[in-house]
């Protein structure tokens, strides 16, 4: 050994210091999180599908298979993705709607302004005149609507998700233009009430339906047409809820038509009650008169019965005698009222029938004697 050499102490080495540690903790904090980070990154594409949806796994942007409810396990990103769809009982909605221009035309700005005396055409400006079709009988309406659709084919729908909407709208809007032009305005007014037209009222309600169907199977037919030419949207519509929008001027016109019928079916309402009340008082009335005829006619059948006893007596007497006696019987009765009516004359002239003679003479009347004054006594 020469005198170069270190000499090196004998006993334990000597201690890391205390940035060395540090350093040393920090590295192995670094390496836990990054192994942790590493297990969520690898099982980030390890999910649960709810019952009501679908999975898409992508690779590469490539769908590369379609997962029902479960689990799926895919690569992590950025290999495959998994998106959820929604599965074919759940119905999704979007919002069909044109939108407003600054355009003018006289046919849908005008509408009637109503003052104080006198109704006059004031302008104004319909920014939605450009969204109006031309109904089978010349109007024009315009449709807003809200359509309700499933997804019956996830892998198409996924590849065509960002057009959907826009081809919706336009898939909308042509076949509302072809069923449009093949009815009257009056299939999409949703209010009308006609005066005792029940029979109506259920033929416009089968024309709405007929005309709601026959959009939505048009608007179906259109989205099959694009299955064959390799845009399939892999959507079917399930439902369409229109909401009807008149011109200014017509909606005036028809609200007033139909505050005119309200106003109208209000009348005849109330002219069924006053008739019905007036009826009902005619029966009271009627009862209260049958009533008091019913006790008169009885009273007086009780009082001719009793002023006709006798005779009935004397008849019932007549009949129940001998033959030989009949006669006997009824001079008696008539004896007896001749007696009771002779009782109360005063004066009474009986004059033969046949010769005109006088049988029994009246009293002979006296004048009554004078008075000293030539005035008669009363």
């Amino acid at each position: 050994m020469t005198s170069d050499t270190p000499v090196i102490p004998d006993g334990d080495p000597p201690q890391d210091g205390a940035l060395e540690q540090s350093v040393r903790l920090a590295f192995t904090v670094l390496g836990g999180i990054t192994i942790l980070l590493g297990l969520v990154w690898l099982t980030g594409n390890i999910r649960s599908v709810p019952a009501d949806s679908n999975a898409i796994v992508l690779r590469y942007g490539k769908i590369v298979s379609v997962r029902q409810s479960g689990l799926v396990a895919a690569l992590p990103k950025p290999f495959e993705s998994v998106y959820f769809l929604p599965a074919r009982d759940k119905q999704l909605s979007l919002h069909v709607t044109r939108d407003n221009t600054d355009y003018n035309s006289d046919e849908t700005d005008l509408e009637l302004q109503e003052s104080d005396d006198f109704y006059h055409m004031e302008k104004s400006r319909d920014a939605a005149n450009s969204s109006y079709l031309l109904t089978g009988d010349g109007n024009v309406v315009r449709l807003d609507a809200t359509l309700f659709y499933r997804i019956v084919r996830p892998v198409p729908y996924m590849q065509a998700r960002n057009h959907i909407p826009p081809a919706l709208r336009r898939i909308f809007y042509a076949a509302a233009t072809d069923v449009a032009a093949s009815h009257p305005v009056e299939d999409f007014l949703v209010v009308h009430t006609p005066l005792n037209a029940t029979d109506a009222d259920e033929a416009l309600s089968i024309r709405r339906s007929v005309l709601r169907d026959q959009l939505l199977s048009m608007v179906n037919a259109r989205l099959a047409a694009l299955r064959g030419s390799y845009t399939d949207p892999g959507i079917e519509v399930v439902r369409i809820d229109l909401m009807v929008v008149l011109p200014p001027r017509a909606k005036q016109a028809f609200d007033q038509v139909l505050t005119a019928e309200q106003a109208a079916a209000q009348n005849i309402a109330a002219a069924h009650t006053d008739a019905e009340r007036i009826l009902q008082e005619a029966g009271r009335e009627r009862d209260g008169i049958m009533a008091g005829a019913t006790a008169t006619a009885v009273e007086m059948v009780r009082q001719a019965a009793g002023q006709t006893a006798g005779i009935t007596a004397v008849e019932d007497a007549a009949r129940t005698a001998p033959s030989n006696a009949r006669n006997a019987v009824a001079l008696q009765a008539w004896r007896r009222k001749v007696t009771e009516v002779f009782a109360k004359v005063g004066q009474m002239i009986a004059i033969a029938p046949d010769t005109g003679q006088i049988i029994l003479p009246g009293p002979i009347s006296t004048p009554p004697p004078a008075t000293q004054d030539g005035e008669t006594s009363p």
